[in-house]
C-alpha cells in the first residue's frame, strides 16, 4: 500500500482521538433528580418533569454511543494500521502472532460498537458513575 495511504489513515485515527480528548463523549452520565412531589404538580408541569426526564435519558445514550462509535472507529483504524504496516517477511509462527495481537484490536473495536448499538436500541443502559455532570438547570 501507498505511503500515503498509510498516512491517510494515521491522520484520521488522530483526528478521531483528538475529537475524543476533546469532548466530553466519556463524561459521566447526567443524573436526572425528579421532583419530591411529582404527583402534586399540575399536569402541564408533570408532563414537562417526564419529558425532561426522557431527555435526560436520550441525551446520555447518545453520549455514550457517540463515545464507543468514536473508540471503535480509533481502535478499527489502529488495527488497519498495523495490518498494512505487517512484515510480510516474518517466520509464519510471529506473522501469525502478530496477526493474532491485531485481531484483539479489531475484535475490541466490533465490541466497542456493539455497546454503542445495544446502548442506543435501549437493550442496555449507559454505565452508571458516582460523579455527575450538571446540564440542565430548571428554575420554577
Amino acid at each position: 500500500m501507498h505511503v500515503r495511504n498509510i498516512s491517510t489513515i494515521s491522520a484520521a485515527r488522530k483526528a478521531v482521538n483528538l475529537v475524543l480528548a476533546d469532548t466530553e463523549l466519556g463524561a459521566s452520565p447526567v443524573h436526572y433528580f425528579e421532583p419530591t412531589n411529582l404527583g402534586g404538580l399540575p399536569p402541564t408541569q408533570q408532563e414537562s418533569e417526564l419529558r425532561a426526564k426522557e431527555d435526560t435519558e436520550l441525551g446520555n445514550r447518545t453520549r455514550f454511543a457517540t463515545h464507543m462509535c468514536l473508540s471503535s472507529a480509533s481502535r478499527a483504524l489502529k488495527a488497519g494500521l498495523e495490518l498494512i504496516s505487517c512484515d510480510v517477511d516474518l517466520p509464519p509462527s510471529e506473522r501469525l502472532r502478530v496477526l493474532i495481537e491485531i485481531a484483539a484490536s479489531a475484535k475490541a473495536a466490533s465490541e466497542l460498537a456493539a455497546e454503542a448499538a445495544s446502548v442506543l436500541l435501549g437493550h442496555s443502559d449507559p454505565p452508571p458513575d458516582s460523579s455527575f455532570v450538571v446540564s440542565r438547570i430548571k428554575q420554577w
